[in-house]
């Protein structure tokens, strides 16, 4: 009987010492994050009549430099950096009618699939970034962008018609050094 319940105790040992090794397994350190832009480019122009300027907009949120793979945020807003696996940078830039001014900012992504608006990355290596922007699917590799656009027409109270047209762009930047 004695023989029974240590042969139970070492076999319980053994599976408590095999299950902690792979819960005690350091997770590797990512050297490189892709960096990924979204950016919403908006541009006004009059048809007709006499519109009013539009909305002033300026605060660049970061500065990206491709060829030592820095990313400097101007705003301090990520709070869980450890577990960032993609820095993806989200700008709006107004020109024409539509407004004037660039303003971005900086978003760390802890898990995929990650979803801004209408653009989504669904998955991200070494190699690629797999997108969906407004339902339509994309690959892209380092140093591609992708972009689509839409143009408007309205008319305004005082008779004024403008054309607004809005383009979404992706481009995958690059990496950016892990520290």
């Amino acid at each position: 009987m004695n023989r029974i319940i240590i042969s139970g105790v070492v076999f319980v040992l053994l599976l408590s010492c095999a299950s902690s090794s792979k819960t005690g397994k350091v997770q590797e350190k990512n050297d490189f994050i892709p960096f990924v832009e979204f950016y919403t480019i908006t541009e006004g122009k009059t048809l007709s009549g006499n519109a009013n300027p539009g909305r002033r907009i300026d605060g660049p949120g970061y500065s990206y430099d491709s060829v030592s793979q820095k990313l400097e945020i101007y705003r301090k807003n990520l709070t869980d950096t450890l577990n960032i696996k993609l820095y993806l940078g989200v700008g709006k830039v107004l020109t024409g009618t539509a407004g004037l001014g660039v303003s971005s900012t900086i978003i760390g992504v802890n898990n995929l699939p990650f979803t801004h608006n209408d653009f989504t990355i669904t998955h991200a290596t070494k190699s690629k970034v797999n997108c969906l922007l407004k339902g339509k699917k994309f690959v892209l590799i380092p140093s591609q962008e992708y972009s689509l656009s839409e143009t408007k027409i309205d008319s305004l109270p005082n008779s004024t018609i403008v054309q607004t047209t809005t383009t979404w762009k992706v481009t995958f930047k690059g990496f950016v050094k892990n520290k």
